[in-house]
């Protein structure tokens, strides 16, 4: 009984789990930096485009390589910031993030949308070590 008990209370606990590692626009950006640190560059870019128009896209996926250059120039990744979360829409954000690695940093920015079953998919991303390039010009320079 005891052991049913235990189950059911697992079963119940699951959903919640699985549901929460998706919660909010920047769960997407955290979701492939988790797999970055794991499993490297390939693995952080099918993290991403997982369940968005660009899964299975040979461009989206060469985006690793970038991230492959990037670790020979700074070296080793070691963690993240998240800058900003701009909502666009209801279901659209802008995710502005910084990458850390041993020797300097990479700036990104994600196009995140909310899907009607509510997972966060990436729909566009782009990477580059001058913020200038990528970030809006209020974020690089202030207001």
């Amino acid at each position: 009984m005891k052991n049913l008990m235990l189950v059911l209370i697992l079963a119940l606990f699951m959903p919640l789990t699985s549901h929460a590692e998706n919660t909010d626009a920047t769960s997407i950006v955290t979701r492939g930096l988790g797999a970055y640190a794991k499993g490297g560059a390939k693995a952080a870019i099918e993290s991403w485009i997982k369940g968005s128009g660009l899964e299975g896209s040979k461009e989206a996926l060469s985006q690793a390589n970038v991230l492959r250059q990037v670790e020979d120039f700074y070296g080793e990744y070691e963690g993240h910031d998240i800058i900003k979360d701009h909502q666009i829409s209801e279901r659209v954000h802008m995710i502005i993030f910084v990458m850390n690695y041993k020797k300097g940093p990479l700036f990104g920015r994600f196009q995140s949308y909310r899907s009607n079953s509510g997972q966060w998919v990436a729909t566009e991303f782009k990477f580059h070590t001058e913020a200038a390039l990528i970030l809006p010009n209020n974020v690089v320079y202030g207001e």
